[in-house]
């Protein structure tokens, strides 16, 4: 980077990510709750029949209708906070975590408590993956309740100074509240992807039952039974061409927003951006894919364990806004500016042993065992 050219303000990236954060947040809350009052609208929650004739035809007449309102409002916070109650105890179950409680992830409890202590926030709980691969991630509903998770192979690959960065990284997460927005908004695109589908598999059974399958209904009964179901399968399809859509970019939006806000925080709270930097650079070179994968808890990572194969073009940029992660090529970019390298070089990065790698549990090759003794000299 040249001489005149001052590096990005790290406190000016945390503020704009925050901003847009909300915002993101806000319009994914709000695609749901709309999309529920339409099925209400549909099911006549906004509208009432009157004025019949004598052969039985009414005209509907719309009106606003605040109970309606009132009870889609409660009925969406209701499932989102059952839900969120058991998302974090749910993703360390998913991802086969253990308590790291041994002495031989003191060194790594120590590391957690001295960033947590940097951040003004409770230390959290750790926990450990037996996974070859370097990765890890936060959870939980609170910074009292939170919890950080490594991999074994995280701990066999990097030095003490790039763990620390790591850490940082997922300690931001919890004092930046990612682990409770991210739950949040993955539930209600969740949400919205389950009310579709049921809407869809109602619309195609009401089509049957209802809407012919019987020769002995009449044909006034017919028509309004293919009216019901046009207009559930009308409904779910909505919800997959454009509620479905518009939420799961809001929400990859969002997740971008929050990893490099996180990159940023642990800057702040570690004071050395070489740490986290580096660390990247070395999930960037390696290939390993966590075993215990799942598209639920693909956001939480540090490292997106979901392979996807970079296109090219006009498809390649389309599939890129659905990544819950910024390319890392990206990420570092941003850090070696902090630092004042060059963003497009690579290095330096500590290739010594990790922090734990000298320890039998923490290698991710198991270690040949020794030569036979030679057998003792005849006396």
């Amino acid at each position: 980077m040249p001489s005149n050219v001052m590096p990005p303000n790290f406190f000016d990236e945390i503020r704009s990510n925050h901003r847009r954060s909300i915002f993101l947040m806000i319009t994914t809350f709000l695609i749901l709750y709309a999309f529920i009052n339409l099925i209400a609208a549909a099911a006549g929650g906004y509208s009432h029949t009157g004025n019949c004739d004598t052969y039985g035809a009414c005209t509907r007449h719309w009106y606003w209708n605040p109970v309606t309102l009132i009870v889609t409002g409660v009925l969406v916070g209701g499932y989102l906070w059952i839900a969120y109650l058991s998302s974090a105890k749910a993703a360390l179950a998913i991802t086969k975590s253990v308590p790291a409680t041994g002495p031989e992830y003191a060194q790594l409890r120590n590391l957690v408590e001295g960033v947590s202590i940097a951040a003004g926030i409770p230390v959290p709980a750790v926990y450990v993956i037996n996974d070859p691969a370097p990765n890890a991630f936060a959870t939980g509903l609170k910074p009292s309740r939170a919890s950080v998770t490594v991999t074994t192979g995280l701990l066999a690959k990097m030095s003490r100074a790039e763990l620390e960065g790591v850490l940082a990284h997922e300690v931001a997460h919890i004092r930046n509240r990612d682990t409770s927005f991210m739950t949040l908004v993955v539930l209600t695109v969740g949400a919205v992807m389950v009310l579709s589908t049921i809407l869809v598999r109602i619309g195609i059974y009401a089509s049957y039952f209802m809407g012919g399958g019987g020769h002995r209904r009449s044909r006034d009964d017919n028509n309004a039974g293919a009216a019901i179901a046009l207009a559930f399968l009308a409904l779910g399809l909505i919800g997959f061409v454009l509620a479905v859509p518009i939420a799961t970019l809001l929400k990859a939006a969002l997740s971008r927003k929050r990893e490099t806000m996180a990159d940023a925080t642990a800057v702040e709270l570690t004071r050395n951006p070489s740490g986290i930097r580096a660390a990247l650079e070395k999930l960037e070179a390696d290939s390993t894919v966590v075993r215990a994968m799942s598209t639920s808890t693909a956001h939480l990572w540090i490292e997106s364990p979901l392979e996807r194969k970079q296109g090219s073009g006009f498809v390649g940029s389309v599939g890129r806004l659905f990544d819950s992660h910024p390319p890392l090529a990206l990420r570092i970019a941003k850090l070696r500016e902090y630092e004042g390298l060059n963003p497009n070089e690579r290095g330096p990065v500590d290739n010594g042993p990790g922090l734990m790698g000298n320890s039998p549990q923490f290698r991710s090759t198991p270690t040949p065992p020794p030569p036979p003794l030679p057998p003792p000299a005849p006396r």
